[in-house]
């Protein structure tokens, strides 16, 4: 069985909705084991068995062109933006070459169709590589250092979210704005409201050639902004600080190096995308525990044996936590790849990704390892502490460590179970209606809050429990409803004040006299003996587990 993923498959899998042969093999056995991005100018080595995306090829002269130069590289395929000219030259030189020559629909995002290209070996391994893209960052400071240089001119490259991805080394000859930019990796909100209001983004990622920019905040110098595009797909742009518009030689230049920015950046991506895919992938075989979770846990230790290890889950509380949206689950990632650089620090096989709304990390733990959780949590708790103003309030469960690998679904549930207690208003503060509450837990481990989890599991099996009477509770609530008095609230606030009628009429907000008459009434609804230690137990219970 050849490895890789064939031809016949991806264009049976995507239809005629995305791909279409247009010539050359598209058998069953010919079959590609990695994607690589090329551009007619680029020089970057091909692999042999590529899938060859070929970006801003044009014609049926620039497609038989390349299909000559990836032909004696081995290649397997070549994707070409559609319409594509295929004419009897095309056809002749796809099928001596033993090339699949393919279209991407118009519209379609190159990255996009990276993504669902994901050749799988016959074993089952992912095999999906993006070939040529180790060096696609340290790329894009070449070209910003060639253009700063061409332009005599501080050259930034961003993404379509403002983010920094490479700047030339000149940038003291910047104003605060650009700085304050390189510094943080990222243009501030106030600059990009500005840029944004002012409509100088849609002007830039619209114009065919570079704009020159008045200044637009106080204290900014005037700039040259360069639309950067993978043909139809925008990726970004390229800045440089110019006192004037740049000249036609100037202009080609800085269009040249946006061109070339624009096969970087998108190298960089799908990269990028790929490992972030991996890394998913990886979390989740850990986390399914068993044989799977061996596998993966040896690819990151190797050659230590792994004996067992331990889960992290951390989100954000369910009270007030904003609905699932692209921008939250952005965030949610990037805290996950923070978490995961930090604890690498001391814990180099630690692991983590976001699965649904929920931050899992795993750390492997070597047989002549011993587990120290003093020193998750002296991360973790530092972490939380660090963490901006967006992400102040997550919260992190720390999972019982185990001693064997196909056991970490243990630790997960357990994790899970802690993260549930925190993320819950009854694990985040306690004493609700006393006016007092406990310290908030940022992290915490099982023993942390053993008597809550005991009642958040005790409240699961009750959960679906539908009891044929009223309980004391239960008529109270409707005498309430009915009297529209509060006798629940004073019950409650009498009994998390253990009985204290100074100070749970301080709470209340009310005399004592008139909390005593309230508790006699509260002892008539009820028919409850109030004076009886186990049924002030009882009903602690309840209101614990009800409300």
């Amino acid at each position: 069985m050849p490895k890789g993923d064939s031809i016949s498959a991806v264009l049976e899998r995507l239809g005629n909705s995305l791909l279409t042969h247009e010539a050359g093999p598209a058998g069953e056995t010919h079959v590609f084991e990695h994607v690589t991005v090329l551009s007619p100018i680029d020089d970057v080595p091909i692999p042999t068995g590529a899938l060859v995306l070929g970006v801003g090829v044009q014609g049926a002269h620039g497609i038989a062109e390349l299909l000559g130069r990836i032909g004696a590289a081995g290649a397997s395929a070549l994707v070409v933006r559609a319409p594509a000219e295929i004419d009897s030259d095309v056809h002749a030189l796809a099928t001596k070459e033993s090339i699949s020559v393919l279209s991407l629909v118009g519209g379609a995002s190159w990255l996009h169709l990276a993504t669902l290209l994901r050749p799988q070996s016959a074993d089952g391994e992912d095999r999906w590589t993006a070939v040529g893209t180790a060096d696609a960052e340290l790329d894009l400071f070449k070209i910003a250092n060639s253009l700063s240089g061409l332009l005599d001119a501080p050259v930034t490259i961003e993404d379509r979210g403002s983010r920094i991805l490479a700047f030339s080394a000149d940038q003291a000859r910047a104003d605060e704005a650009r700085k304050a930019s390189v510094l943080g990796q990222q243009v501030p909100n106030v600059y990009q409201t500005s840029l944004t209001s002012l409509g100088i983004f849609r002007k830039v990622y619209t114009s065919a050639r570079p704009l020159f920019i008045e200044p637009f905040v106080p204290g900014a110098q005037p700039r040259v902004a360069c639309r950067v595009a993978a043909g139809d797909e925008l990726l970004g742009s390229i800045w440089a600080v110019a006192e004037e518009p740049l000249s036609a030689v100037h202009e080609e230049a800085m269009m040249a190096a946006a061109n070339v920015a624009a096969i970087a950046m998108l190298r960089s991506r799908i990269a990028a995308d790929a490992a972030h895919r991996i890394r998913l992938a990886t979390v989740a075989a850990l986390l399914e525990g068993g044989h799977p979770a061996w596998q993966a846990a040896q690819k990151l230790c190797s050659p230590r044996a792994v004996a067992g290890g331990y889960v992290l889950a951390a989100g954000l509380p369910s009270e007030g936590r904003a609905p699932s949206s692209p921008t939250a689950t952005a965030g949610l990632d990037h805290v996950a790849n923070s978490l995961m650089m930090l604890l690498r620090g001391e814990l180099p096989s630690t692991i983590c990704a976001l699965l649904g709304e929920t931050i899992y990390g795993v750390v492997p733990t070597c047989a002549d390892e011993t587990v120290d959780l003093s020193a998750i949590r002296r991360l973790t708790s530092g972490f939380v502490q660090r963490l901006g103003r967006d992400w102040r309030r997550l919260v992190i469960g720390i999972g019982a460590p185990v001693d064997r690998l196909a056991d970490l679904n243990r630790s997960r549930d357990d994790a899970d179970l802690v993260l549930r207690v925190l993320r819950s208003s009854a694990g985040t503060s306690t004493g609700a209606g006393t006016g007092a509450g406990t310290p908030q837990l940022r992290v915490a481990t099982r023993e942390d809050v053993y008597a809550r989890s005991l009642l958040l599991r005790l409240s699961d099996l009750l959960a679906g429990d539908v009891p044929g009477y009223a309980g004391p509770l239960d008529r109270l609530r409707d005498y309430d409803q009915t009297h529209d008095s509060a006798l629940l609230q004073t019950l409650r606030c009498w009994l998390d004040n253990f009985g204290d009628i100074s100070a749970a009429s301080e709470c209340l907000h009310i005399h004592k006299n008139t909390l005593r008459y309230r508790l006699k009434r509260i002892a008539e609804v009820t028919r409850a003996d109030l004076n009886d230690a186990e049924t002030r137990f009882e009903l602690m219970l309840q209101f614990r587990l009800e409300y």
